[in-house]
């Protein structure tokens, strides 16, 4: 039941994103080849950054304005939670975080085997699917020198390359699918600054 209503989910949230699209799909050819979709989830940026959003910004934001100027621009968006893991499960899998137990992340993978995810969903409608960047979703640990298993490389994505986590968040290094490019070798001890969180790494 829950795995259906979250692709019910998904479905929602896919319709949304292809509906201007879609739009534009008139020839055959177009409907033989769906549009690209191009999803990008930024930590810690203010809504008023980007000039798109904000005509009195001091931030320059070109690339972003054109893509805002080019694509769709949404002026209502809310987040699934108020930290980046959180909001990330609310995207991958169209559920609140608190549906799951979101505190396993840093040594195993947050989202279940069977749990649909916006990539698995594409992939079943024949897009090939690909990640760049953060995951922060856990995957199942057992030592960085073996395969990380239940990351994005098993949760919808032909291919992965990124982080496991935020960059104040150790050991550091970079995962090519379900592999450490190169496992760490050493640790970095988290820096307890007072009055900040007690994660903190050396960035």
């Amino acid at each position: 039941m829950n795995s259906i209503y979250s692709l019910k989910q998904i479905s929602i949230l896919l319709a949304l994103v292809l509906a201007g699209l879609t739009l534009f799909s008139c020839s055959e050819e177009d409907e033989q080849h769906p549009p690209n979709i191009l999803l990008i989830l930024v930590d810690d940026m203010g809504y008023g950054d980007p000039g798109c959003y904000n005509r009195e910004s001091e931030i320059p934001t070109p690339a972003i304005d054109k893509l805002a100027a080019e694509g769709m621009r949404f002026t209502d968006a809310h987040a699934t939670g108020p930290l980046c893991h959180l909001s990330r499960y609310g995207l991958m899998t169209g559920r609140y975080s608190f549906r799951t137990d979101i505190t396993v992340w840093p040594d195993q993978a947050t989202i279940e085997p069977d749990r649909p995810t916006i990539a698995s969903f594409l992939q079943s409608a024949g897009y090939r699917t690909a990640m760049v960047g953060k995951w922060h979703l856990g995957f199942d640990e057992e030592g960085y020198d073996k395969p990380l298993k239940g990351g994005p490389y098993d949760r919808g994505f032909d291919s992965f390359f990124g982080i496991r986590a935020s960059t104040d968040i150790p050991p550091y290094f970079y995962i090519r699918n379900d592999r450490a490019v190169a496992p760490p070798t050493y640790s970095i001890a988290a820096n307890a600054s007072e009055g900040w969180s007690p994660i903190q790494g050396a960035f």
